[in-house]
């Protein structure tokens, strides 16, 4: 896990160390700097596979290649095309002389990749998990905050938008102009092109074997269990490799302790958790005891206070980069400055690969819904508007236009023309939705929830420790597999994975209420009277409508909750970047 970072253009070799500087918290066991005829590509490393064989950039005749990320099938490459070769950026080099652009097709793992050939490629891998920014002058790095020397900071109120909507911008966008994200699975060479994304298509046959029974060739539910639970081992021992101690994040989740259930039975654990002494609702400590317990791991727990959150804000903001309205964020961030390894595995996507947030079901309950005279009713909530989500949801439902528009949406398109002052363009979502009824969600949420988010989190927070983040459930075999299976099959609220961790954890664990990773952010907000920076800041940028956002504060924890964390996290950047 690394930093990267290369101009194909002139450039002043004292800014492009300075730039690498920036990123120094992506790894510190080795920096080197390449220089070639139209440019130069600088990398700082974190050792954790071959870790004493430093050879990046890689040059290679005319060629350079430098490369972020954990490509976990090298080894198999290097037998299947019998290349000569020891690390994965050999193998890189070497399948692009034999493949060209469609070597990324080859490689399994999560990466940002830039080659040099005769012009500037970029690559990133299909769930976005290693982040990827570049200009169209010729400037790519792995954070923003290298770029930002070379550009300005001009702020990009269509991403404003988009964070507004989804707590975040949307690939290629970020909240500054000319600074773009190269999106998942896309590659660019002057244009962005798609070179993954995920289909649904049901019943297509799965790499790991047939369990299908009936002549029909469909999944019975009997069957799902087991084979996703192959999927989910193979998985976690391809994340296993290196050669670093690993160690799991634990909540007390079912996700999140199931992965380290699985992964105790081939290496001894070390597990981490983070929790809030005082406040019972946040804090699962409790259970994640239980499950370290159960699992035999070596446990280790840290609590985050108040006075921990106000002082790390804005070092946080920092390594955030831009704007990403998730407060998780802040007690992510402590918890990895108290892990002493440098690899940890995550339960990040299990919830959207099997539905288990209670607003899926809620959303499932409209797509086959019927109700006749939708058509007075939405006139007759546009008589009786009231500016609450479940508001939005009807007057979709009563209009016969997408009712589900991301798991994470806070403020929807007529809010956000409320309370911006500039108008700004409407926020697509119609690009993330297939057509795939309750797949949909996946899709969707796959793109922005998880992609833009949570990713994001587990990259940006980790790594400003200098801690590489893995996520087993979100493999492309196993998630190829979720999108092949019958709705009913696959069914929600996350029972395929309750019935495998019955064999792995502790009742109390598995059929635990669902919890977020949540802290008492608003609370402690009030408590120190930090809200009303939210209207001082605005006064200074002059972007929000002010009477809008009085109304957000004074309403506050009955509706606005994650509103005004928006706001309040956008205000306090605003003022770090521009004020």
């Amino acid at each position: 896990m690394c930093a990267i970072f290369g101009i194909i253009s002139s450039y002043d070799l004292k800014k492009v160390k300075k730039a690498l500087d920036l990123m120094i918290h992506r790894g510190r066991d080795f920096q080197n700097i390449v220089e070639f005829r139209r440019g130069v590509f600088g990398f700082n490393r974190l050792a954790i596979e071959n870790v004493n064989i430093n050879m990046q950039p890689l040059k290679v005749e005319n060629r350079i290649f430098v490369f972020n990320g954990e490509i976990y099938n090298y080894k198999n490459l290097i037998k299947k095309y019998n290349l000569n070769v020891k690390t994965e950026i050999e193998v890189i080099a070497k399948l692009w002389e034999k493949f060209g652009v469609d070597f990324v097709k080859k490689i399994e793992g999560m990466f940002a990749i830039a080659v040099y050939d005769k012009k500037l490629f970029l690559f990133r891998d299909e769930f976005g998990k290693k982040p990827l920014y570049f200009t169209k002058t010729g400037i790519f790095a792995s954070e923003i905050k290298a770029i930002l020397p070379f550009t300005g900071k001009k702020l990009n109120f269509n991403a404003l938008a988009e964070y507004l909507a989804y707590n975040s911008s949307i690939a290629p966008n970020t909240i500054y102009q000319e600074i773009y994200k190269l999106p998942a699975g896309c590659n660019y060479e002057g244009k962005i092109k798609i070179w993954h994304d995920f289909e649904r298509v049901e019943n297509e046959p799965c790499s790991s074997g047939c369990l299908k029974s009936g002549h029909d060739g469909k999944w019975k539910k009997e069957n799902v269990c087991t084979e996703v639970e192959k999927l989910l081992i193979k998985s976690i021992k391809k994340r296993l490799q290196g050669d670093v101690e690993i160690g799991s994040l634990l909540s007390g989740g079912v996700d999140s302790s199931l992965i380290g259930a699985i992964t105790s039975k081939f290496q001894k654990l070390k597990t981490f958790s983070v929790g809030y002494d005082g406040y019972d609702n946040y804090d699962e400590r409790k259970y994640a005891k239980i499950a370290a317990k159960h699992i035999n791991s070596e446990h280790f727990e840290v609590n985050f206070t108040k006075n921990n959150f106000f002082e790390n804000f804005e070092k946080t903001l920092f390594y955030m980069d831009e704007p990403i309205a998730d407060s998780s964020f802040f007690a992510a961030r402590f918890l990895a400055k108290h892990i002493p390894l440098k690899v940890v595995l995550s339960g990040e996507g299990s919830d959207e690969l099997f539905l288990g947030y209670r607003r899926y079901k809620e959303y499932e309950g409209f797509l086959n819904a019927y109700l006749p005279n939708k058509k007075w009713l939405k006139k007759y909530l546009e008589r009786h508007y009231e500016d609450i989500k479940e508001w939005e949801v009807f007057r979709r439902f009563f209009a016969g236009v997408d009712v589900f528009r991301g798991i994470n949406e806070t403020f929807f398109q007529r809010q956000i023309n409320k309370v911006l002052k500039i108008k700004a363009k409407e926020v697509d979502y119609k690009r993330f939705l297939k057509g795939w009824g309750s797949f949909d969600f996946t899709y969707f949420d796959l793109k922005v929830w998880i992609g833009e988010v949570l990713l994001n989190k587990l990259d940006k927070m980790f790594m400003s420790n200098t801690i590489e983040a893995r996520s087993p459930f979100l493999d492309r075999d196993l998630v190829n597999f979720v999108f092949s299976l019958e709705e009913n099959v696959r069914g929600s609220e996350k029972w395929i994975v309750k019935e495998i961790a019955q064999k792995y954890l502790p009742g109390k664990i598995v059929n635990r209420r669902k919890k977020g990773f949540a802290f008492p952010f608003l609370e402690w907000l009030k408590e120190e009277n930090e809200l009303k920076r939210i209207v001082d800041i605005n006064r200074k940028s002059k972007i929000f409508n002010e009477e809008y956002l009085k109304e957000i504060i004074k309403t506050g924890h009955k509706r606005y909750k994650q509103h005004l964390w928006s706001l309040y996290l956008f205000s306090r950047w605003y003022e770090k970047e521009f004020l």
